[in-house]
């Protein structure tokens, strides 16, 4: 069996070098030729599937290591036989680890605020079961749920009441709750003085266009923004990015265990679609496991804020991007794919005992014997 594999995906000889050959390619430079003879391409999200890249071709399993799958064509898939898997959830802690660091390090933990979640699937559910574990006030726009899934679920006009609006919902350009440009020129306008806008869902969903116009204007509402998915990635607006107050190379979800969590995934989906039993899958999943992930790390902080930014120093990230601005496309995909290791909050144990209790809704555990 021969497995074509994105190189960013993690333990790829440890999950997949039992099945079969392995062949890594950089992501964008996966070609038809590369999949001609393959069995099986495994990928993230900067990969193009399509029947550009697989017509012909001997491939039948097609599996993203990413929540999203906007990059694949589903409908040809379908219609070639070729089954897909995709890793639903697999990072969402560490989006909302991002999400948190991010309002830390611009000091809305610091306040009483209310914040609007456009988009409550699994990373914005996560976000906001986090949130309302710290006592945050939410309110959530997602016209595919009902009150019933979610007791903060609330019309669009709710969402101009917020001091923070964060966006994780997938794009999506047809159906009857489209998302490409959802957010434009009409929706900044209408925001209150001073709102906290971040998208560390899909770039599309933004109109960077009309959000640059807005934020270069003169009768701007003193809009903040973070921005860590971007229209045209990896070359995205070198003009935009000096504009808003973070900006990030789409690396929200790059935590070690969110990738980690994505191949495991599609380990699973693959040993499955090769008619592995269960049993055998778990067993190897969790030996594997047990293997990443490692023992729990002590980690010394009074507050909250200081525990979340020792988690995850964002401005690093920043400091990152804006240095690469000058070199893109390729600075872009440069630091995605040499981004340095992130452990999520559930890898760390707080050992001050003045660290408040609600920090356990973020995933911590504590050490009150200290």
């Amino acid at each position: 069996m021969k497995i074509v594999v994105d190189e960013n995906i993690p333990l790829a000889d440890a999950l997949f070098g039992d099945l079969g050959e392995i062949i890594r390619k950089p992501g964008r430079e996966i070609s038809s030729a590369d999949v001609a003879q393959a069995d099986a391409l495994l990928v993230r999200s900067v990969t193009r599937v399509n029947a550009d890249l697989l017509k012909g071709s001997t491939v039948k399993f097609v599996g993203t290591c990413t929540i999203g799958t906007d990059h694949l064509d589903k409908e040809f898939l379908a219609e070639a036989g070729i089954r897909f898997a995709s890793a639903p959830g697999c990072n969402a802690q560490g989006v909302v680890q991002y999400d948190l660091a991010a309002l830390a390090h611009l000091g809305y933990l610091d306040r009483d605020i209310r914040v609007g979640i456009i988009g409550c699937g699994n990373v914005g559910g996560s976000l906001h079961r986090a949130l309302t574990g710290m006592g945050v006030n939410c309110v959530c726009y997602d016209p595919f749920l009902t009150q019933d899934q979610n007791a903060d679920l609330a019309d669009w006009e709710a969402l101009f009441t917020c001091d923070v609006i964060c966006v994780h919902t997938p794009l999506t350009r047809t159906g009857p709750h489209p998302t490409h440009h959802m957010l434009s020129t009409p929706f900044f306008r209408a925001l209150r003085d001073g709102v906290l806008l971040l998208n560390a869902g899909r770039g599309e969903v933004i109109d960077n266009n009309a959000l640059k116009a807005y934020l270069q204007g003169e009768n701007r509402n003193h809009l903040s923004v973070v921005l860590d998915v971007w229209e045209g990635e990896p070359a995205i607006d070198a003009e935009l990015a000096p504009l808003v107050q973070i900006a990030t190379p789409h690396i929200a979800g790059y935590s070690f265990e969110g990738k980690t969590n994505g191949s495991l995934m599609i380990y699973e989906a693959l040993a499955e679609f090769l008619g592995i039993n269960a049993a055998e899958r778990s067993a190897r999943v969790a030996a594997v496991k047990a293997q990443a992930y490692g023992a729990a790390e002590p980690l010394d902080a009074d507050d909250l804020v200081t525990a979340i930014l020792a988690t995850h120093p964002i401005t690093r990230d920043d400091k990152a991007l804006r240095d690469q601005l000058g070199q893109l496309p390729a600075g872009f995909d440069a630091l995605r794919k040499g981004y340095p290791v992130r452990r999520e909050f559930s890898h760390y144990q707080l050992t001050s005992p003045q660290i408040p209790l609600n920090v356990a809704a973020l995933g911590f555990s504590l050490d009150r014997a200290k």
